[in-house]
């Protein structure tokens, strides 16, 4: 094996063994598709994979080609040589990375942005094995099969459901808590920066083990027996999870073959199957998320009991409730309502309604019916705001506060109006036991002063603490709303950003920026409220700018605060 001495050694990087073992149970069987690693920053997501790479390419045997975000279409597809073309008078294709990447491997750091178009030509080249080059009067299949291998950052946006689909296993990457992990990682790097000659020297032999195990189980693969009992567990671990189409199924078992292989094992047990489930169904299961289910921490668990102790109360406030509601809706045309189909907004509210008060009609107050009424002649009434409040009841409210305390609110002394502020919003809901977090935008970052907390009087203490200064960038405080979103599709969460609008970053379009981001990362949020903090003579009126683009409830701050 040749020796590479400015190369961290694969068998040297400490932690992330699931990201190891999904790697080389693709470089083991390539027709696996690949891994996605979906992690913090600073993670040594790039370096393991590097590390891998020259592991495998000192074989000469498995080619790994790594294609930069920014590269551009003719190096990805290829394109015909100019310079043959003017000066011999012939056509020469110069192959592109994706066919260079043929029986191999093909990298993509940041993969989650990349340009749509090259991301659907990974796709076709991905699922086809090859790919078609239309270049100046050429018209050329070319082939490409390789094992496609990811990295991202989640806070950086989501990959195309289409694509993550593609990568046969996934593994989520998380930072090392262990001291000792966190220490051996401190030595071990260094000791590389420092002598990397004697670094990589001292572990030679277990690169080289390495790499005889790949081989040995590369050459027994196809002979590993699978006992047909796996089939049965393997498809119903995707029932389970709720997954589409068959890819999943397929892959358990090609995976589990890979890991006995690379165990040196003969016959593809359930034990295999267990171990690599996570890797296919992370990205897979629309069940939830497949590595949480495995999880059994104490602090899930507390979570689970207080989300269904929550239930419970909310089960038993609309026990009560039923038994005290009064029509408004006259007797004889009640059953009108029942007609209203339950996907609109007005329609879920009103059958609600109706399964409240059916129990007390008699037939004979039923027969009289005006169709020609509609189910909003029917609402437009302000007494129907006891029914909204029995609705509100169901779902409990989470407040996400977006505080501006930048350089330009400073300026303006409006941080003290702004604490105000959330102080009001939060009284506001606090007889629906609302939850709340706190995000300061402060010096270009955003911080989380609080996470999902039910105590208003520890938010508000908070406040008293927060940080003000620097430049305004409001992106990194959206890709933390996407974070606290994603927790319970039973929240009904409510995002108030209390800015002056003024986003100030180093980006020449940082107004449009923070609109994109708004859009992209707070999906899950159901309403939006902007509280304009600008103040003086002459104003920008950015902040409702602001509003108008995201489609957010406008509040100018003087006028809440008299």
């Amino acid at each position: 094996m040749k020796t590479l001495n400015n190369i961290f050694p694969f068998s040297a990087i400490v932690g992330q063994d699931d990201f190891k073992l999904a790697l080389l149970l693709n470089v083991i069987d390539p027709l696996l598709g690949g891994v996605l690693a979906i992690g913090d920053k600073g993670t040594g997501k790039t370096t393991l994979i590097r590390s891998l790479a020259h592991l495998i390419e000192a074989e000469d045997s498995f080619p790994f080609v790594n294609l930069p975000i920014g590269v551009s279409e003719d190096r990805v597809l290829g394109h015909v040589n100019l310079e043959k073309l003017i000066n011999e008078k012939r056509e020469q294709v110069q192959l592109g990375l994706l066919a260079k990447a043929h029986k191999g491997c093909l990298y993509i750091d940041e993969i989650n942005l990349l340009n749509d178009y090259l991301m659907d030509v990974l796709l076709d080249a991905s699922a086809t094995g090859s790919y078609h080059l239309e270049r100046e009067g050429i018209s050329k299949t070319i082939e490409s099969r390789f094992c496609l291998i990811g990295s991202m950052n989640p806070e950086e946006g989501d990959l195309r459901p289409q694509l993550k689909d593609r990568f046969g296993l996934s593994v989520v990457i998380k930072t090392a808590i262990s001291l000792e992990e966190r220490t051996q990682i401190i030595s071990n790097r260094l000791q590389f920066d420092d002598h990397p000659q004697d670094f990589v020297t001292t572990y030679a032999e277990k690169q080289e083990k390495i790499v005889e195990q790949i081989k040995n189980a590369q050459k027994n693969l196809k002979s590993i027996k699978i006992d047909e009992s796996l089939y049965e567990i393997a498809a119903n671990l995707a029932l389970i999870n709720e997954v589409e189409g068959h890819r999943a199924d397929i892959l358990l078992l090609k995976t589990s073959r890979a890991y006995a292989a690379y165990l040196s094992d003969t016959i593809v047990e359930e034990f295999h199957l267990q171990k690599i489930a996570p890797f296919v169904l992370n990205h897979r299961s629309n069940n939830g998320d497949f590595s949480k289910e495995q999880s059994n921490s104490k602090e899930e668990q507390q979570q689970e009991q207080q989300h269904q102790e929550q239930q419970e109360e909310n089960s038993s406030n609309s026990s009560q409730q039923e038994h005290t509601f009064q029509s408004i809706i006259p007797a004889n045309e009640r059953k009108h309502l029942n007609g209203v189909k339950a996907g609109s907004k007005n329609g879920a509210n009103t059958k609600s309604y109706h399964q409240q008060n059916q129990l007390t009609e008699s037939p004979s107050e039923l027969k009289n019916i005006d169709n020609r009424k509609t189910v909003s002649q029917y609402l437009a009434t302000d007494k129907f705001e006891i029914k909204n409040k029995f609705q509100q009841s169901k779902t409990q409210p989470h407040l996400i506060f977006l505080l501006d305390s930048s350089g330009s609110m400073l300026k303006e002394k409006v941080v003290a109006y702004a604490k105000g502020l959330v102080e009001k919003f939060a009284k506001s809901e606090s007889g629906l036991k609302p939850i709340y977090s706190l995000i300061s935008l402060y010096n270009g970052d955003a911080d989380l002063i609080q996470d999902s907390s039910k105590d208003m009087d520890e938010l508000l203490e908070k406040l008293k603490d927060i940080k003000t200064g620097g430049k305004t960038n409001i992106i990194p405080a959206f890709k933390r709303i996407k974070a606290l979103t994603n927790n319970s599709k039973d929240i009904n969460y409510e995002l108030i950003i209390i800015t002056d609008g003024k986003f100030n970053t180093d980006a020449e379009n940082a107004f449009d920026e923070a609109v994109i981001a708004c859009q992209t990362y707070c999906k899950s949020v159901h309403q939006l409220t902007v509280v304009d903090a600008e103040k003086g003579l002459v104003k920008l009126n950015l902040a409702q700018k602001f509003a108008t683009k995201i489609r957010a409830n406008y509040e100018p701050l003087m006028l809440q605060n008299g």
